[in-house]
C-alpha cells in the first residue's frame, strides 16, 4: 500500500478517528504495506507500523493526551511467543490507549500545547518501607526530551506550564485530573527527533516503562530539502516494556502482564526485555533496490543501549539527537551507531540489492561486567525493480543556535566552570556488611538514623533487589576547583554526596545569557547516560582528551570510573532565552527515581 496522504480532515473524521484536536491534522498510521507499492501477492507484506503522526498547522498543534491502562499482547524475544499485558499508556482524547503514542510534529517557530488527562486509578495503598517519594505510580507529569523550551510556570492562576518537572511529594497530575502544558518553539529550534514522556520524580521508570512515550518531531530547513521530502520518514521507538512473565527469576508477587512493583525494574539484567519497534517484535521493512529512506532512531528504553547496525546498506547518520551535523557519518555493515538511553539519531538509508537483510543491535557493553547480547530487531526486504533516488546532499542547513562555542565565546560569558560527579555509593550506614563500605555524607548535627528521617527516603530496599543498601546520587565540587592529575580525589571526590530527594541537595545556580563550561565525572563501573534539559550540551573532551565537538543532549558517561580514578567528559552550553528550575540527571531511569539527578536553576 502507498503512504497515506496527508490532508485536512472535517470534524466528523476526528471523530471516527477518535482524535480531539483543537488545531492540527492527522495522518492516520502507516498499516501493512509493500515498500514497491505493488499489489503483487509474490512481494512480502510490510509489517512495520508506523506511530499515528499528528502535524501541526498555521503554527499550532493543539492536542489532549490521556493516561489510563491497555490491554493488549506483546511479543516476547521470541516473536512467536506472545504476553497479554495491562500496562499504563498514552492515548488521544476520546480514542484508546496505544502502545506507541502518536507522534507530534511541528515546525520550528510554532506552538505546542499538550493537556494530559490522568485516566489511572488513584495510587494503591503506601508499601511499608518504601521511600514515600515511591508511593504515586499513577500520579505523572509531561516532560519534552530535548526541546529548548520555556521549564517554569507560565501562569499559576489558568494555571499554564511549561516544561515543568520539579513537582514537589505528591504532586503532578494526580488520578481524575488535568494538566495544561504549552511550548512554544523557537523560530532557530534545531530540527529533528525528539520525544515526550513522564518525568515525576519516582515514578517516571515505572511509567516509561510502560508505554507512556512518544515521538516528537521538529521540522526546519533540512526538511525542506528536496529530496530529504522525497525520502519516505520512518519513526522507529525502540520499546522495552517491564512486566511480569512465567520467564522472569521473580515477579514479585505481580501478577501476570503488569508492572506494579518498584522491584520489578530495579533490577536490570544486561538481556532486559524484549526490544519492539512501535510495538512489534521484529517488524519487516519492504524497500525497492534504490530507494532512499529517513529513519529516525528513539531509545525509550530505561536502562540498556542498542549499537545499531544495517546489513548491506548505505546508512548515513545526520543528526545526534535532535542536532544537525553539516556532514554525514557513514557506517559500514557491523558497525555500530550506539544509542544509550533517551538518545535518538536521523539517518538516511539507500536500499542495497534485491535480498533480505537485517537492522541489528550489536552487543554492546552497559557496564565493566554487563554486556547487552546482539540481537536482531527488524527485517529489510530488498525487491525489484530498482528506483533512481538521490540521496540528500552536503553540506546540510543546521539552525543558527549550533554555532560552535569557542574559546572566546565562553571567556567574554562568564566562563564559569563546574564539575559534577555521578556515583552510586553502597550505604554502609544501613548495612555494614555491605561489599562496599563507603558511606554517605551525613550532615553536621543530624541524626538520619533516627526512624521516620531523611535517610529512609535515600534507598529502597523492600525487596532483595541490586540496588538495595545503595544510595543514587550527585555530588558538586567548587566550581573555582582545577583537577590536580596527581591527585584526582582533590577536586573530583566531593565530601557531600546527596540524593535528588533530600533536603541537602544543592542546586546549580547559573546566571541567564552564561557560557559555561561542566565537567560530569563518573566513580561507578556503569555509564550513567547523562541528560541535561533545556539547554543542550557541546561536547568538547572525554577523559579530559579534545574530541571534535558535537551537540546533544543525552551522552552516557564513560564507564569504569571509580573515586581515585574518575571517567569524565567536559561540554559546553549556553544558557540562553529561559529562565526558571529544570534538572539534570541519569537516564537510567530506576537511577534517576533513586535520586541520580540535580536541580538547575537560571536567574
Amino acid at each position: 500500500m502507498d503512504n497515506l496522504p496527508t490532508k485536512n480532515f472535517s470534524r466528523r473524521d476526528f471523530l471516527q478517528l477518535g482524535v480531539s484536536l483543537t488545531a492540527g491534522i492527522v495522518v492516520p498510521p502507516l498499516l501493512s504495506a509493500c515498500g514497491s507499492g505493488s499489489s503483487n501477492a509474490s512481494v512480502p507484506q510490510q509489517t512495520f507500523v508506523q506511530p499515528q503522526l499528528l502535524q501541526s498547522q498555521n503554527g499550532l498543534l493543539d492536542v489532549s493526551i490521556t493516561v489510563s491502562y491497555l490491554d493488549t499482547v506483546v511479543n516476547g524475544r521470541d516473536p512467536a511467543q506472545s504476553q497479554r499485558v495491562h500496562l499504563r499508556a498514552y492515548g488521544l482524547t476520546n480514542g484508546q490507549p496505544v502502545i506507541t503514542a502518536p507522534t507530534l510534529s511541528v515546525n520550528a517557530g510554532d506552538r505546542l500545547r499538550i493537556r494530559v488527562i490522568n485516566n489511572l486509578p488513584e495510587n494503591p495503598p503506601p508499601v511499608s518501607g518504601n521511600p514515600d517519594y515511591l508511593g504515586y505510580p499513577n500520579n505523572t507529569n509531561m516532560h519534552v526530551h530535548g526541546l529548548h523550551v520555556f521549564p517554569g510556570i507560565i501562569d499559576q492562576t489558568v494555571p499554564l506550564y511549561g516544561d515543568y518537572v520539579v513537582d514537589a511529594l505528591g504532586q503532578g497530575v494526580a488520578p481524575g485530573e488535568s494538566r495544561q502544558y504549552q511550548y512554544d518553539i523557537r523560530a532557530n529550534h534545531p530540527a529533528g527527533p525528539f520525544w515526550y514522556h513522564p518525568h515525576l520524580h519516582g515514578s517516571t521508570a515505572m511509567q516509561v516503562a510502560s508505554f507512556m512515550s512518544g515521538a516528537l518531531m521538529v521540522r526546519g530547513l533540512i526538511d525542506a530539502m528536496p529530496d530529504m521530502r522525497t525520502a519516505e520518514e520512518l519513526i522507529f521507538m525502540f520499546q522495552a516494556p517491564y512486566y511480569s512473565n512465567v520467564g522472569n527469576a521473580n515477579n514479585y508477587g505481580v501478577p501476570n502482564g503488569q508492572l506494579e512493583s518498584f522491584s520489578q525494574i530495579a533490577d536490570n539484567p544486561s538481556s532486559g526485555p524484549a526490544v519492539l519497534i512501535n510495538g512489534v517484535r521484529r517488524p519487516r521493512i519492504v524497500m525497492q533496490s534504490g530507494q532512499v529512506q529517513r529513519w529516525r532512531f528513539i531509545n525509550t528504553q530505561i536502562f540498556n543501549p542498542l549499537s545499531l547496525s544495517l546489513d548491506g546498506h548505505t546508512l548515513k547518520r545526520y543528526t545526534v539527537d535532535g542536532y544537525a551535523t553539516e556532514t554525514y557519518t557513514d557506517y559500514a555493515s557491523g558497525q555500530g551507531i550506539r544509542l544509550d538511553a533517551g538518545n535518538r539519531a536521523s539517518c538516511i538509508v539507500q536500499a542495497g540489492s534485491p535480498g533480505t537483510y537485517y537492522l541489528r543491535s550489536l552487543a554492546v557493553n552497559v557496564s565493566k561486567n554487563g554486556v547487552v547480547s546482539a540481537d536482531i530487531l527488524a527485517e529489510i526486504v530488498v525487491v525489484a525493480p530498482a528506483i533512481t533516488m538521490q540521496i540528500p546532499a552536503e553540506p546540510l542547513p543546521i539552525s543558527s543556535s549550533l554555532l560552535p562555542i569557542t574559546d572566546a565565546e565562553l571567556a567574554t560569558h562568564g566562563g564559569m566552570k563546574r564539575n559534577i560527579v555521578f556515583r552510586a555509593i553502597s550505604n554502609a550506614l544501613l548495612n555494614p556488611q555491605a561489599s562496599k563500605n563507603t558511606p554517605i555524607t551525613i550532615p553536621p548535627a543530624s541524626n538520619l538514623l533516627s526512624p521516620g528521617t531523611e535517610l529512609q527516603d535515600w534507598t529502597y530496599n523492600t525487596n532483595s533487589t541490586s540496588v538495595m543498601n545503595t544510595v543514587f546520587a550527585v555530588g558538586a565540587v567548587s566550581p573555582t576547583a582545577s583537577v590536580n592529575p596527581a591527585d584526582p580525589t582533590a577536586t573530583t571526590n566531593p565530601d557531600q554526596y546527596y540524593p535528588f530527594q533530600s533536603a541537602h541537595s544543592i542546586t546549580q545556580v547559573v546566571p541567564l545569557n552564561s557560557v559555561e563550561e561542566w565537567t560530569i565525572y563518573n566513580m561507578n563501573s556503569v555509564g550513567h547516560p547523562f541528560h541535561i534539559h533545556v539547554n543542550p550540551m557541546y561536547l568538547v573532551k572525554i577523559n579530559g582528551s579534545p574530541v571534535k565537538p558535537f551537540w546533544c543532549d543525552t551522552l552516557a558517561l564513560p564507564m569504569n570510573g571509580t573515586p581515585t580514578a574518575p571517567t569524565s567528559m567536559t561540554f559546553r552550553s549556553r544558557f540562553v532565552d529561559y529562565t526558571g528550575p529544570y534538572v539534570m540527571h541519569c537516564h537510567m531511569l530506576v537511577h534517576e527515581d533513586l535520586g541520580m539527578m540535580q536541580g538547575v536553576s537560571v536567574i
